[in-house]
This record gives structure tokens, sequence and C-alpha cells, in this order.
């Protein structure tokens, strides 16, 4: 089916809510730029930053039993929660972009995508990178954290390899900002090609180009964050590849309500990547073809996770809709931030616990209760009112960004 032969349905903005009550969350959200407001990302934001938090979070004595090995092994896995967070990126940021292809509107790129970029992305990177740079300096006496510090705020570590030393979780930053710079070239490219064949098109290119380069060019490696961090572009796209084609398919309205039970598939093998990096930990060997396998499970588990946004209603939509589990996808990307740096400077601050649990409990429960409380603050009183001004001065008049307060009624069941 050409794009000039779309069903009616396929022309008009997806209006779709998995919640219809927000209460005192909505002076917290921002109305999305694709007209369509899906609560239940957040959600899924929520457990994403829990996974990475964990990830950095829960650690064990190297001389522990075989069960404390595995369980931190488990925990370590929560480094997945990254490829989540970039499955969704995926969705979320290719979806206006669909959108426009769909309705086959001359110019690709949505209004103000640029800006709004930068205003969600740069803001709260430039606060982090001047607050928390003097405290590594004061930390150690060691003046060359300032370098990589300068280096983010001019940008040049979106595209050059920088030290890893200073917060090392900004790694993933440099593989989003190298996304959002290829996707309004490619669909500008695509402009003449249909959307059915675009989808695939995308989906191809996007698994395929990355993974050629990641094992053809760099020799199996992707991005890197310690000693340097390193990209190695485009090694790291492929885990965008299943939010944009579930983009492009919720443009052309092939969705269906029944794909949402699909994404319990997505929660069990996420769990089962999460497991074999607890067997990892246990055993204390990572076979090339083990990492590879986590990769795409974790890659694929993401995208059929997605899934649920076919179903407002189902039980798992529901229940990702949770306001405290959204309050926490809001907040994701100061938490992400700011968590690690806290974590550390605690950890290095009290020492080891000694055997103690209580002190166990008490550093990592403390360290996680601090970062959610400054990241909340850092969102709410820095980000949020900056995302506010950014985007109503940059939204175009065709395109206004009206949140969505009721359940869509879906044309196909």
């Amino acid at each position: 089916m050409s794009i000039t032969q779309a069903p009616q349905n396929a022309l008009k903005p997806l209006e779709r809510s998995s919640s219809d009550k927000r209460g005192w969350l909505d002076a917290w959200h921002v109305n999305p730029s694709s007209n369509t407001d899906y609560s239940l990302v957040d959600g899924l934001r929520g457990i994403a930053i829990l996974l990475v938090a964990a990830c950095h979070l829960i650690y064990t004595n190297p001389k522990s039993g075989a069960l404390t090995h595995f369980i931190g092994g488990f925990f370590a896995g929560g480094g997945f929660g990254v490829p989540i967070f970039f499955c969704l990126s995926g969705f979320l940021i290719t979806l206006p972009f669909w959108n426009r292809k769909v309705r086959n509107e001359n110019n690709a790129t949505p209004p103000g995508y640029g800006w709004r970029r930068f205003w969600k992305i740069y803001p709260p990177l430039a606060a982090s990178l001047l607050v928390f740079t003097p405290i590594y300096i004061s930390r150690t006496h060691d003046w060359s954290y300032l370098a990589p510090a300068v280096q983010w705020l001019l940008g040049l570590s979106f595209l050059v390899p920088v030290d890893g030393r200073l917060n090392p979780v900004m790694w993933s930053l440099a593989v989003e900002i190298q996304f959002y710079i290829v996707i309004p070239i490619v669909f500008a490219s695509l402009k003449r090609v249909s959307a059915r064949q675009s989808l695939w098109i995308l989906l191809a290119g996007f698994l395929l180009v990355p993974n050629a380069f990641r094992w053809l060019v760099y020799g199996g490696h992707g991005p890197t964050f310690y000693p340097q961090i390193n990209s190695h572009f485009p090694a790291a796209l492929d885990s965008f590849a299943f939010g944009i084609a579930l983009a492009g398919m919720e443009s052309l309205r092939w969705t269906q309500k029944r794909w949402a039970k699909i994404g319990n598939i997505g929660f069990l093998l996420l769990f089962t990547a999460l497991l074999s990096t607890g067997w990892v930990a246990l055993h204390h060997v990572a076979p090339v073809w083990l990492e590879t396998a986590q990769q795409w499970t974790v890659t694929f588990a993401a995208g059929l996770m997605l899934c649920f946004i076919a179903d407002p209603q189902y039980a798992v939509s529901k229940w990702l809709c949770a306001t405290p589990l959204r309050w926490l996808g809001i907040i994701s990307y100061e938490l992400y931030l700011v968590h690690q740096p806290i974590i550390v400077w605690a950890r290095a601050s009290f020492g080891p616990c000694d055997g103690s649990v209580l002190k166990y409990v008490a550093l990592v429960g403390g360290s996680f209760v601090a970062s959610v409380a400054i990241a909340a603050l850092f969102y709410k009183l820095f980000s949020l009112p900056i995302l506010q001004a950014g985007r109503k001065r940059h939204v175009h008049p065709a395109s206004p960004c009206l949140p969505v307060t009721a359940p869509a009624v879906r044309s196909r069941g």
C-alpha cells in the first residue's frame, strides 16, 4: 500500500494514554511533542533507571559465598537498563517523524526538533558537570578531571573518545546524541520512499549496519566507558532498532491490542538475561558468545516490552502507569546523571562494611534515597522550567503539544 493509499485513520495523530488520572504528577509532566502521551513509557523508564541504579548500588565482598556472588552478578546486569532507554528513545524520538511521513508532509523533520533535544539533554548535563567536577577535583586534588569536563561542555565528547573517570555513565549520552543527529538525515533520505518500505529499510539498517561496524571495523567491540568513553560510532545504534520499528507500526496503525500480551515475554527475556549475569559472576567467566546473546536478548526484550503500548487497559500496562514508577521515569535522566558519583563518594566516605549488614543496608539505601532526592530537586527546580520554556518557544502552531487526558478509542481490535 502506498502512502497515498493509507487508511484515513492513519493520517490522524494518535491519541493514546494509559491513564486518565495523574493528579500531582501533572506538575512534573511535560506534554509530548508527538501529540501522543504514552504514560506507560514513563513506567518503563522507571524500571530502566532502577536497573541501572541497582547495577551501581549492589556490590559484594570478593570473599563471599556462591549465593552472594550470584545475587551480586544478577544485579550487576542492571546495566541492561541502558539498552531499554535506547529502545524507548527509538520509539519516542522517531514517532513524530513517522507521523509526518504517514501524513506525507513536505518537511521530514518535526519543527523545533533540534531545540527540544538540546533543552532536554544539555542543560542538566552542563549543570551536573559544573557541580560535580569541582567535587571530583577537591576530593582527589587531580586537575586532570577538568579536561574531560570541558570536552563534554563543548560537545566534543559526543564525537571523540574522552577520559571515562568523570561520571562514566555519560557514555550513553554520546550514543543518544549520535542517534539524534542520524535520524533526521535518515528520514530525509527516505522522503520519496513509502512509509511501509521505509519501516523495513530502517529496521534492517539499524540492526545490520551497527553490527557490521562492531565486528568488521571495531573487532567486536561496542561502546566502552573505561579508561576512555568511546562510542565506536555507529556500533551501539542497533539498540534503537525495535523502538524505531514499533513507532512506524504505531503510526501506520498496524499495532493490535493483543500485542500487549507479547510484552510479558519481554520481561521474561530480561529476567533470563539477568540470570545469565548471575551465572557469569558465579563462574568468573564471560564467553564472547554469551555476551552477544545477552545483548541481543535485551535488545529484543526491550522491543517486546514496548508492545504494552498497544493496549493501555491491559493489566501490566496499567501497572506500568503506577504513579511512583512513572515519577521515577520522569526524573530518570537527572537520576541517571547524579546517582553514580553519589554512590561512589558515599562508599569512599564511609568505608567498608566489615560484615555489618546494618551498615551495608544504610549505605546502599542511603545512597539511593539521596540520589533520588537530589535528582527530584534537580528536575523540578532546574530541568522542568527549562523544558517548559523551551517547549513553548519552539512548538510549531500546526503541531501543538496537547496533553491526552483520556484513553484513546482504538479503531482496530
